[in-house]
């Protein structure tokens, strides 16, 4: 299962959760992250690409959502570390911002926290992205 079946889950998750909440109400926050984390964990493990899989996903009140992932990768150097964070948090940002299910965790103010480990579990990184670093550039989504 790909990546995009993960996000669209999760969209349909929020956007559920949203529409149960009420027209115009803005849903209650630990809902909205116990449903996105519910839906991911059903779907878990997910390959993402031959070295990335999800694992997991969780949360931690009162805005943190984490997705926890194995590199299939024993160790990196400081240098590598550098590199995959600084590739993420140039990316990630905006591949958020073109979700829909993204804009509802923006708009609640949910900071994400991606978490890497190796095979053995042993964390190798951790990249955090704000909510504003996500929110969606139109105010009209």
């Amino acid at each position: 299962m790909k990546i995009t079946k993960i996000v669209a889950c999760v969209a349909w998750a929020i956007n559920a959760v949203v529409c149960l909440s009420g027209c115009g109400e803005q849903p209650d926050r630990e809902e909205v992250l116990r449903t996105t984390v519910e839906s991911v964990n059903a779907l878990a493990p997910i390959e993402v690409d031959e070295i990335t899989r999800l694992d997991s996903a969780s949360y931690q009140l009162p805005t943190t959502l984490r997705y926890h992932y194995t590199l299939a990768l024993d160790s990196l150097s400081a240098a590598e570390r550098a590199d995959m964070i600084e590739y993420m948090r140039t990316t990630l940002p905006e591949r958020l911002r073109e979700e829909r299910g993204s804009a509802a965790l923006s708009v609640l103010g949910v900071e994400l926290h991606y978490l890497y480990g190796n095979p053995s579990g042993k964390p190798l990184f951790v990249v955090e992205i704000a909510p504003e670093e996500y929110a969606s550039q139109n105010v009209n989504d």
